[in-house]
């Protein structure tokens, strides 16, 4: 899997002062790249960040004097590309350890550069003619996300997110900082933009309002002007990847604005790899997946070994989350927003939304879910995504899809303020069993102190029972039914995983056993073809006698494991980074 993600094209000038295009573009196999790319001719050239865990070009611009700035997450750092040298230059760190993830950036009139981030929602400026980096602080005490644009009166204005979405003003020379306009709540629906019109003024688009800022104070507006055109070549001319919609960026289209015209070049570049977020056993016993950012789905066949990248399978442009099997079909919940899709593999693929599509995309599953993490096909004859809810809200729901009346259903607070996470079908009484985490959306802090497992009559709609572990757990990250009814599962308890075994029909847990090799990896409980129950944790591939509560050690190897896999008579598949492994018996 090698498309890349997080693209940006930026018009500039090379060494000869002639037009050209900077691609800015992550990957996970190794650090950021910038592909310079000749509008003309379609020539390439390329440099790529030193630092492996440079992955994400997470905010990006091309200041006055036309060098390109890159703040790289989950490094933390800030790079400066000179197209006329075709030199990728690391700055340093932005604002480590609190801040990893660059939001975005913006240029004052002095040149200085200001940069938000997530992790602390800090404030930092760096200063070109001196290359030295001040650190401002958090701009908020809560929220953990920063973006900032150069206002009015030397003022940089802030968009702060997640849970309460608002606009922070800073004043570099007296320090002061104040909110300004209005403040919105995400669980309520709410919504705010913070961008540069066409006129060079901030703006506020908001379900509060709407509003142009001028330094610490915000005027109510009746509408809204365009936002800023995006940078041109010398010729007016805008370009972008015209196969940006497929995630493939490898086809350039450049537009003229008088004539309209649209004009596309080839482009090719070297990418290291996407990292493989899932796998899992298609209804025709190939091997499926998803890369991460962008998402593409690939197919492996154990009989040939031939690795087919698929394409787009979703609208969603994150990764998948969750599959499973139904009727011949493979379902498939993705982030962001939970998109569900529906493959069938003897069918020729073409995706898209209409029926006749496939695989097809089928929508989202409600409003709330966001990260799908677990799917279990076939109580009531429907699909059943646990999930955690959208960025800056609590309450992940228990959600279904019905294929054969194509309805969807929810049930939004089942889990209080945590989320659900693991799922499994205990057939015979009619019940799912959830597993919670105390996690809500990105951006937020846990409301509950402890994660449960609770046991769901589908037919009734209702709990049957709900409890906790007899220790303290932020997650229950994976749930497998065995022998007699019993549930086998995996909970995270601070740095360490435990393993135990839940008797549904007594209603009591059996085993409780520390876990080797690191933390439980999501979905890692699996039954082979022997019957006997196997597990992953990031070192550990382990056995487990669920009669006597006995782990034993098959593999063990630290950070060798970092996706769950199927299984079969020879072994068991699992990930790690971009690269898709099997362990051998």
């Amino acid at each position: 899997m090698r498309s890349v993600n997080w693209v940006r094209v930026f018009p500039t000038r090379d060494g000869a002062g002639r037009d050209c295009l900077v691609a800015v573009m992550g990957q996970q196999a190794a650090g950021f790249t910038v592909v310079n790319i000749d509008p003309a001719t379609g020539n390439t050239s390329q440099a790529t960040s030193l630092d492996p865990t440079a992955n994400f070009p997470t905010a990006a611009i091309r200041t006055r004097d036309g060098l390109i700035y890159i703040g790289a997450a989950y490094a933390g750092h800030l790079y400066r590309y000179d197209a006329a040298s075709e030199h990728l230059d690391d700055l340093g760190a932005i604002n480590l350890p609190g801040d990893t993830f660059p939001c975005n950036m913006d240029e004052d009139a002095d040149g200085v550069i200001w940069i938000g981030c997530y992790g602390s929602a800090g404030l930092t400026s760096y200063d070109p003619a001196t290359g030295a980096f001040t650190r401002h602080g958090r701009m908020d005490e809560t929220d953990m996300y920063c973006y900032p644009y150069v206002g009015s009166g030397g003022t940089i204005a802030c968009q702060i997110r997640m849970t309460r979405p608002h606009v922070v003003v800073y004043d570099p020379e007296s320090g002061e900082r104040r909110t300004v306009g209005p403040v919105v709540v995400t669980e309520d629906g709410g919504s705010m933009s913070l961008f540069r019109a066409a006129d060079g003024q901030l703006y506020i688009r908001s379900t509060g309002g709407d509003f142009r800022l001028n330094g610490f104070e915000a005027h109510p507006v009746e509408s809204l002007p365009d936002p800023a055109p995006a940078p041109a070549l010398s010729d007016g001319s805008t370009a972008d990847f015209a196969d940006r919609d497929t995630q493939m960026f490898h086809e350039l289209a450049l537009t003229h604005p008088d004539t309209g015209k649209t004009r596309t070049i080839p482009v090719e570049y070297e990418s290291a790899g996407s990292e493989i977020f899932l796998v899992h056993r298609g209804p025709d016993d190939n091997i499926y997946g998803s890369s991460i950012l962008p998402l593409h789905l690939f197919r492996f066949d154990p009989r040939s070994r031939a690795m087919d990248d698929l394409g787009v399978c979703t609208t969603a442009t994150g990764e998948a989350y969750s599959m499973a099997n139904l009727d011949g079909r493979m379902y498939i919940c993705s982030y962001p927003g939970a998109v569900l899709s529906v493959y069938d593999p003897d069918l020729p693929y073409q995706f898209g939304k209409d029926p006749e599509s496939n695989p097809r995309d089928l929508g989202r599953m409600d409003e709330i879910s966001y990260r799908p993490r677990a799917m279990v096909a076939g109580p009531l004859g429907r699909v059943w995504t646990a999930s955690v809810p959208n960025y800056g809200m609590w309450g992940g729901p228990l959600s279904w899809y019905d294929p054969a009346t194509e309805r969807f259903g929810t049930y939004r607070d089942i889990a209080g303020e945590a989320s659900c996470w693991s799922l499994a079908w205990l057939e015979s009484p009619g019940l799912l069993a959830v597993g919670t985490t105390i996690d809500g959306g990105t951006g937020t802090q846990p409301r509950v102190d402890q994660a449960s497992l609770f046991l769901w009559d589908y037919e009734a709609e209702e709990k049957v029972w709900e409890g906790r572990l007899p220790v303290e757990v932020t997650a229950i990250n994976a749930l497998a039914v065995i022998d007699g009814g019993l549930l086998c599962g995996t909970a995270h308890t601070g740095s360490e995983s435990r393993l135990f075994v839940f008797d549904a029909g007594d209603r009591r847990f059996v085993h409780l056993v520390p876990l080797p090799g690191g933390r439980a990896l999501d979905g890692g409980i699996r039954t082979g073809p022997d019957g006997v129950v196997y597990g992953f944790t990031t070192g550990c591939f382990y056995r487990f006698d669920p009669v006597t509560g006995a782990v034993t050690t098959v593999h063990e190897e630290p950070g060798a494991f970092q996706n769950p896999g199927p299984m079969d008579e020879e072994g068991v598949y699992f990930t790690k980074k971009h690269e898709l492994k099997k362990l051998a018996f």
